[in-house]
């Protein structure tokens, strides 16, 4: 089991990475992770303010 950052969970969701991505999607695919709270709004931020993904409303 391992503790996972913002990072690994941006490099898998973007894919945006040559070496990084795989490696990211191996871990996450293949082992299980720990996801903190303040790592979920982390990347929630990095995907609006950085990438401009928009949220989704409802």
């Amino acid at each position: 089991m391992c503790i996972v950052d913002a990072n690994v969970v941006l490099r898998y969701i973007l894919n945006d990475h040559p070496k990084l991505s795989p490696i990211a999607a191996e871990v996450l695919e293949n082992h299980r992770a720990i996801l903190v709270t303040e790592v979920m709004c982390e990347i929630v931020y990095v995907l609006q303010k950085v990438y401009n993904v928009p949220s989704r409303e409802k």
